[in-house]
Parts: structure tokens; sequence; C-alpha cells
């Protein structure tokens, strides 16, 4: 397989195949793309395997979409959503960790379409949307990080952006 190949195929994957072409508003696509994939995560992996999984795909996505943004001549390509995708999981990690009800939530299987799971999950898309389109500070400068690093790491900010709100919801309420 040659050079280009190689580097297609990762542009192929940043954009999660036609995900990142979808019409108006990749990111948006590629976050509701993410949600049956986070609840599926926690469901297999529980709260530890899918912070260890969820690290590991943030760094594959650095790579990834410095590699789509080399083969796309472009830099944070808009059809590029991956990075969107590995940050949802991210949007549930610290809330599962300091709340044993949402963790139970996550992890056990009966409990995926209960009003107060699905509230959560249109929380976290929301919430996520929202800081990922405003971009607050530092998520806004993060995006001017090299490579891959600030295509991926505005998410990540994002996501705990996303954490903080939903942490503060569930203590004040």
């Amino acid at each position: 397989m040659s050079s280009f190949e190689k580097t297609h195929w990762t542009s192929t994957l940043a954009c999660l195949g036609p995900i990142g072409h979808l019409p108006k508003a990749p990111g948006t696509w590629g976050t509701l793309f993410a949600i049956p994939f986070s609840i599926a995560l926690f469901q297999w992996a529980g709260i530890w395997g899918a912070l260890a999984v969820s690290i590991a795909l943030i760094l594959f996505s650095v790579w990834c979409c410095g590699a789509a943004e080399k083969v796309l001549h472009q830099r944070d390509p808009g059809c590029v959503v991956l990075d969107e995708f590995v940050a949802v999981p991210v949007c549930y990690l610290g809330v599962a960790l300091f709340n044993p009800q949402i963790q139970m939530q996550l992890t056990e299987t009966g409990s995926l379409l209960s009003y107060q799971s699905i509230g959560l999950h249109l929380a976290v898309f929301i919430l996520f949307r929202i800081f990922d389109i405003w971009k607050p500070w530092p998520v806004g400068p993060s995006q001017k990080w090299p490579r891959g690093w600030g295509v991926v790491m505005d998410d990540i900010l994002a996501a705990g952006y996303v954490n903080l709100v939903l942490c503060l919801i569930f203590v004040l309420f």
C-alpha cells in the first residue's frame, strides 16, 4: 500500500466514512452517531474500560485527524468528525466517575432507555454542541495547536465543559 493510499484511508476514517459528508453541520452528525457508540462502550467496558478506550481513541484520532489535514490540504476540515466522535464518551466520564447513579445508568443494560438516561443523553448532545460551536476559552485557542492536536483537543476541552455543567446540575438538583 502506497503512502497516499494509507493517508487516504486515514482521511476516510477521520470523516467516519459518509458521516462527515452528510449535509449541513457534519459535527452535529458526528456527535449524534457518537451517543449510541458511547452507550455501547460504557456497557461493554464499564467506567474504567471506557476511560482506557477513550484515551486510546483520543491518541489515535490525533494521529488520524492530522493525517486527514495533510491529504485534504485543509486545517481542521469540516468533514472530519472523528474528533467529535471520540470526545462524546469523555462527556460522560466525569459525571459518571463522581455520580454512582449515572455510572449505574451507563453500565447497566436495563437502564438504557430510562427517563433519566434519555435526559442525560439529550443533555450531553445539546451541551457538547453548544460548547463545540461557542468555543469558550481554552476551547477556541486550542485549535491552534499543531497537527491533529488542534483538531481533537478543542473537542476534548468542550467535553470537559460538558462534564462541569452536568456535575453542577447533579450537585445543585
